[in-house]
Parts: C-alpha cells; structure tokens; sequence
C-alpha cells in the first residue's frame, strides 16, 4: 500500500496552528479515497515452513497449519479464535478428504506470502499480505471432478462467536451445543428446542450474487468474516441460493461457510474441469463490528480483480460488455435479468464455467463489469414490472468477449405472445415473491400456512393476500374469470413455476375437464428447506382447444392429488392467453428449459422441407448427461409443427427433456414441437434439449430426421 509522508515545519504562533488544522482536516478528506485497507501497522510478513506445516504472521494476526492443510489455530491481537474448533479447511461432498502431497511456496516476501497446499483435487492457496487484518485464499481445480458440493469452511471458536450475520439477517442467534443435544431434531440441521423455537442452517440462506457479499460470525468483541467480491465462479447464476453460517450440532463450532459449488435448492452436480479458478476471497478479522465488515466488505469489491495477484487462470484485464434489450413489440426490456454463462439454456445448471449477471435499467440497457475474456451466451428473462408478462427467456449465443470493451448494441427479443391475454396472476421473474408468505423471512413450517383449497377471482383477487407462494397441502386452487365473447383455435395455459419440491401430483381442469397435470419434477428441496421464493425454475405451455372455455362464467382448477410432506409446487407466474401468435419463433428467443407437461401441442405437420442439426453434450456425469439440438429450417418453405427422430447406438435413455415432446421406444428417440415453436420460418432455429442417462458410453446420433426426411449434421 502507498503512503504519503508530510514534513511540517513548525511556524510561531497561530500560524502554526491554523497550518495543523488545515492539514488535519485536509487528510480527513483525503483518507477514504486513500484508505485500501484498515489501519494496521504494517508490520512484514513471515513464515514458517516444515515439511507440510505452515505458520505466517504479519503482527496483526498469526495462523498455523497442520500437515493436512487446516489451519487449526489463529490469533488474532493476542486472542485464539479458532481453539477447539475444526478450523479453516476444504470439502468435497461432506467429507474432509483434501489429502495435500505437497506445500509450495508461491510468494514469500516482507509484503505478501502466498503458500499452495496441493492435492489431487488441486491448489488450495493462502495469501497474507502486510498490514491486511484477514487472509485471502483461492483454488485452482485440477482433479475435483463431478461433485455436488465443493466448499471452504472456517470454523472457530462457539463460545466467543455467537452471532450470524448474512447481508440480509444482521443478528442470527445460535443456541448453544446442550440446547441442541436438548431438542427435536425435525429434519437434517433443524431442530425444535426446548422453548418451541425452531433453529435450521438453511434459514440463513441466501442468493449469492444479488445478497452475498459479506456474512460471518461475530461475538464478545471479535468477528470473522467473509467477503466474496465476485460470484463469478459459483454454480446456478443469479437464482442460485445457499448457505452461509451456522453452529455445528455435533461441536458447537460457529461455521463460516464458503459454498463454491452446491446442489443445494435443486442445482444439479457439477463436473468441475481442470482449470477451474475459485476466488480469490477475504476472510476478514475484526472487532465485530458489522459496520466496519460492511466498510471492508465495499473497499474489497472496489479492489476486483486483486492487483496483487498474478495466475494465468485469474485474468487481470477484463472487459465491460454493455447493450440495450428491446421486445420486438417495442418495448424495452426494462428491470430484465441480464447473464452471460455457458450455451445450453439452463443457467441454473451451470457451474462449469463462469456467470456475470447484472439487471437492465427501464429502458433496457445494461452493463456487465469486470467479464472475464471468453464466449458466452448472453440471457434474458423478466423480472417482473412493465414486461412482467414475458415468460419466455432470450438467448444469443456467440457472444465473444474481449478487449476492455463490448458493446452488442441493441438486441430484439421475440418471445411467443398471442393475440389476447386474458388474465395473469403474478409477475413473470422467476419468484414468489409477490404472493402471499413470499415475502416473509425464511422460516421453516412455513409451506403450513398455505391453504388446501381456495378460489382466487381475476378481476377482485390480488396475488399478494389472495394466491400463496406454493400449493403445499391435497386440495384444489380455482382461479374464476368471466368472457364475454366464445373463442376458437387454441387456448395456451402457462405456469411457470418458481420451485417444485418433493413429489406433487397436480391436474388442471378448465371447467371439468382435464387438459394436463404437472411431471414429476426432480425434488429441488427449496420449500422444506426454507425458501419461499424459488428453488428450480420450471416453464409448462398447456395448449388446449378454446372452446373449451365459455361466455359467462369459466373456471381453471389446480387440483393436488398428492403431495409429500413439505413439498409442493411453488409458483411465478401463471396466465392465459387465445388467439393466433403475434410474435415469437424466431432464433432470439428460447423458453426456459423445462420437463415438458401433457397435453402438448396439436399442430398440423408438412414435409419437404431441409434441414440442419447441431447436437452437443453440453454436461456428462458417471450414467448421467445433458444434451443440446439445435434444429434450423434449412429450406426455402416455414414448417408448421415437426418431428425430429434419432437413434441412440450404446443404450441411452432420455429422462427428461424441453422445449419438445421427447419419447422413445427401444433405441429411436422422436421429439415433437409444441405450440410456440412449432413454426419454422427459412432460415430460423430453435433449441431444445433433454436430460440421459448412460452405461458404458455416450456416442452422439448419427443421423437425425424431420418429418421423414434426412437432416444435415452440422
């Protein structure tokens, strides 16, 4: 850190004073934009090494490690914080199994020490740098492999560090050991004590890249902190949640957590590839201020990327990519989610690469800051406000990023609209947050107080005290509505849903009869685990004819046949809509991948037209994987409504598909359009996808066929 010296030469009289305030307050001004860390006298750095134990101090604190690459003891102005407690280490998957062969020394200089504990799962490193009150630590992933948790734990002492904080709950209180060896366990890590209070970890939860820059521990005049400047190389993008702190059940430790990689609130397993670059991240000591954390917390953010730091997989020059969204009917996309993560779609199950996300403003331009140099796709979807009925996500793929800057100018987003909406409970963003309990403080038992039947009137009703955040309990939803006119065609029912967790079963009905029931969604654990506003997000069309509907009074009921114990369907946004389609089907925007809900579709099919298909694995796991087409209408004619065919060669299995009707019968796979994309003009493409499962390989489809005839493969 620079510094500034001042001579002052004494002056008689007055004139010396007044010089001394002058410059007193002159340095007041001047000390925040000088101020890079806290005022610590900066002592040099040191280090010990022997064999694979480590110690470095830098005056301010000391911290020691073992031979397994814990630090198991840190003292911190003469205080021990970490004592009894487990310590700083890594995890995979629960277990504590970083096995280091080897310690380097990366930097060792009276400024900086950065050490290296490698194992096979890659480089855990250290860095204390002079006059710092913290420690900054990073990994380079060389071996980790499929996992669905990698994490950084900082463990210290519970008998000093009482108190959690979060970026969203200043002041969790954590019982103490014997108040949880007292009390019922209700599930993992959830616990009624003795006072009927109830204490879970995953109530301190949050979404990492809008509410994670700082959490931590603090008690009895100390605090531990952890500052994420960037989320960048975290798994699931801007809806990914997780946790943070919480007292161990078995130690009593206070936990500081740091989840690089989860499948907690339904992300799935993530291969980690070799490269991969997490961090760095600050691990901050203080005197438990929380205002001074938060202080620390912004200076950190404003020193991304950390000068200080020289890797070839932590770029240091990086690019602002800017742009304005605009919907093809004009308007722009105001309050609209803005990502660049890796193609395929699905950004909640990404983890491999690296997110940026950032939100439009209200005329739809956007900035994203601090990108690291690469191909992306860049996505869009909703959040809420003036395009708040767009439930469709854009997509644009190839986007190159480079240079310090990017601009993709102005980009037009057609989703599919038909002509006439005639009612939408909610906003289309991805949450529950409008409705009723969406909005209240992560608490368990909550998904109780959702009724088993009610009846919600458009025109009366309003989301936030009439619909609740999730359907929780057997019973029926009725949303009543009045037409003054018959229709024909097609109708299109959408629900998007904000989570679906554990098993429930629900048939939608437009006035008695069945038009289709949500699959069985893979369990995303969000609503038991505390979450009232989103877990894994799922996007169903349900096309039925609008004859069905009637003038005068019409009713669509939600009716839960079954359903788990805190489970249920958690809701974002459901409309319903008539007429012929106005916009969409074009290359520029692609729903939200999802299992494709029954009926589908009922399109009226033509033949003799090209075509062209790119089919890529874009994620693969031991038996399982994920798979991208791309299908392009290669000929001179629009096809109205497809059916594309492949074969599998070593035995695959899709288990779950979107964005078509996928089915398979032996080894032939057929996946059929559905109503908004049905329509392929020359030219344009659409995307679809579809989870597999896998034995001994994976070999792509050699052929593929629309409609009876052959496809280029591209």
């Amino acid at each position: 850190m620079s510094r500034c010296r001042f001579r002052l030469m004494l002056l008689p009289g007055a004139l010396s004073s007044l010089l001394i305030l002058v410059l007193v307050a002159g340095w007041g001004l001047v000390m925040p934009a000088l101020q890079r860390e806290p005022a610590h006298a900066a002592s040099p750095v040191t280090l010990s090494v022997s064999g694979l134990t480590a110690t470095i101090s830098n005056g301010i604190f000391t911290i020691k490690f073992n031979s397994s690459g814990t630090g198991y003891s840190l003292v911190w102005q003469g205080k021990e914080l970490i004592g009894p407690a487990k310590g700083f280490y890594s995890s995979i998957n629960g277990g504590t199994g970083f096995s280091p062969t080897q310690l380097t020394v990366v930097t060792n200089t009276s400024s900086m020490v950065d050490i290296a504990y490698i194992s096979s799962w890659g480089e855990l490193h250290y860095v204390v740098r002079s006059g710092v009150s913290g420690l900054y630590s990073y990994f380079l992933a060389t071996g980790i492999g499929t996992v669905g948790e990698f994490r950084t734990l900082y463990r210290v002492d519970g008998s000093i560090f009482r108190t959690g904080y979060n970026g969203v709950e200043t002041a969790i209180a954590f019982p103490t050991l014997s108040q949880i060896q007292s009390a019922t366990e209700l599930q993992d890590s959830t616990y009624q004590l003795s006072d009927g209070t109830i204490y879970t970890k995953y109530d301190a939860a949050t979404y990492l890249m809008s509410q994670d820059l700082l959490h931590g521990v603090y008690g009895n005049g100390y605090g531990v902190w952890l500052i994420s400047p960037s989320h960048e190389y975290n798994n699931g993008g801007p809806l990914k949640q997780d946790l943070t702190v919480h007292v161990d059940s078995s130690t009593g430790d206070a936990v500081v957590l740091n989840m690089l990689i989860s499948a907690h609130f339904g992300t799935p397993e993530v291969t980690i590839p070799s490269g991969k670059f997490f961090g760095p991240w600050f691990v901050y000591l203080n005197n438990g201020s929380i205002s001074d954390a938060q202080t620390q917390a912004t200076l950190q953010q404003q020193q991304w990327p950390y000068s200080w730091l020289s890797n070839p997989a932590y770029p240091l020059t990086r690019t602002t990519v800017t742009g304005t969204l605009r919907l093809a009917d004009g308007r722009p996309a105001a309050g609209a989610q803005i990502t660049l993560a890796q193609p395929g779609g699905d950004v909640y199950a990404q983890g491999a690469g690296y997110i940026f996300t950032t939100v439009a403003d209200s005329a739809g331009n956007f900035t994203l800051h601090q990108v690291r140099p690469g191909s992306y796709s860049l996505y869009a979807w909703a959040n809420g406000g003036s395009i708040g009925d767009i439930t469709d996500q854009y997509e644009l793929d190839n986007v190159n990023v480079s240079g310090t800057s990017t601009n993709l100018g102005t980009l037009t987003w057609t989703p599919v609209r038909y002509s006439t909406l005639l009612w939408q409970i909610g906003t289309a963003d991805h949450k529950a947050a409008e409705f009723r309990l969406g909005n209240l403080p992560r608490q368990y038992g909550l998904w109780n107080q959702a009724p088993a039947n009610l009846t919600y009137t458009i025109g009366s009703s309003t989301p936030a005290n009439n619909w609740y955040y999730a359907q929780t309990a057997v019973g029926t939803w009725n949303v009543n509505f009045s037409l003054s006119q018959s229709y024909s065609g097609d109708a299109h029912l959408t629900v998007a849903l904000a989570g679906m967790t554990r098993t429930a079963a629900v048939t939608i009905r437009v006035n008695g009869t069945a038009i289709g029931s949500y699959p069985a969604y893979t369990n995303d654990a969000a609503i038991y685990r505390s979450a009232n506003q989103s877990g894994y997000y799922h996007l169903m069309v349900f096309s039925f004819p609008a004859s069905l509907l009637k003038v005068g009074s019409n009713t669509v009921a939600f009716a839960m046949t079954s359903v788990s114990s805190g489970g249920g369907a958690m809701y974002d946004t459901l409309k319903l809509e008539v007429g012929p389609q106005v916009t969409g089907g074009g290359t520029t925007a692609t729903p939200t991948p999802a299992p494709t809900p029954t009926p589908t579709a009922r399109p009226t099919t033509t033949t003799g037209n090209a075509c062209r298909v790119s089919y890529s694995v874009t994620s693969q796991w031991p038996a399982g994987f994920t798979a991208s087409i791309t299908l392009t209408n290669s000929g001179t004619t629009t096809i109205n409504g497809w059916t594309l065919t492949f074969v599998f060669s070593a035995g695959q299995t899709v288990t779950q598909g979107w964005n078509a009707t996928f089915s398979q019968q032996g080894s032939l796979v057929s996946a059929s359009s559905l109503s908004y994309n049905a329509l392929l003009a020359p030219g344009t493409a659409t995307t679809l996808g579809f989870n597999g499962s896998w034995t001994t390989s994976n070999p792509a489809p050699g052929s593929f066929t629309l409609n009876g005839q052959s496809c280029a493969l591209t």
